[in-house]
């Protein structure tokens, strides 16, 4: 079943002056359940890609269709309403808020959604292997682990597309390795996970892996 459909989609940025075209006519088509990667080096264009299929960023020209709908064309509201519930988050840095518990900073998603109950936190915990750490900070936890308390957290409201971007950029080869199987597995239970990276380690693990170059998406063979 289709989830996300990205067509003829450009964007482009005043610069100096003159025009930087920074997306040139990307189309994209992904099914729910795929583990999908993009990998290109910096300034190619696959994070802008991703802030737009967040609608953390608008198009220039084309469409972006979420679930049926063209999301570019919701209001602010609604915008907001489908990040919560509908999308899960993972950047480069786990942006975990340093005076709360890693418990806390997972379930914080769901108490932004007005709900307290931390038990869904707990099991998410439990099932990245994090039960032990519920009670401690973010400043005593290693890369790994905080990386995958993020990847956590992004899971706590239930979201069908989770958006990654460069997750495992400070991390070792072991900790990637470890990130990389997690969305697999993910992709297993259901749950969309399109990822931007520059590692190539990325690319064993994904059903598809698209190669971003100077705006252009090309998929891998």
């Amino acid at each position: 079943m289709k989830i996300l459909e990205i067509k003829n989609l450009k964007k482009t940025f005043g610069q100096a002056g003159e025009n930087l075209r920074v997306l040139k006519d990307i189309n994209l088509t992904v099914e729910k359940g795929q583990f999908i990667v993009l990998i290109g080096p910096s300034g190619s264009g696959k994070s802008t890609l991703l802030n737009i299929i967040a609608m953390l960023d608008t198009p220039t020209e084309g469409e972006v269709i979420f679930e049926g709908k063209n999301l570019h064309r919701l209001n602010e509201n609604h915008k907001s309403e489908l990040r919560l519930k509908k999308m899960g988050f993972v950047f480069q840095f786990d942006g975990l808020l340093p005076d709360f518990t890693l418990l806390e900073n997972v379930n914080m998603p769901s108490v932004i959604a007005g709900k307290k109950k931390d038990a869904k936190a707990r099991e998410l915990l439990a099932a990245f292997g994090l039960e032990k750490m519920a009670d401690k900070f973010p400043a005593s936890l290693s890369g790994g682990e905080k990386q995958r308390g993020a990847v956590a957290r992004a899971l706590r409201n239930n979201p069908v597309l989770i958006l990654a971007d460069e997750p495992t950029g400070n991390l070792d080869i072991n900790k990637k390795i470890v990130i990389f199987e997690d969305f697999a597995k993910l992709a297993k239970q259901g749950i969309t996970v399109i990822m931007v990276t520059h590692d190539l380690h990325a690319e064993q693990y994904a059903d598809k892996v698209y190669s971003m170059e100077d705006g252009t998406l090309v998929e891998k063979k």
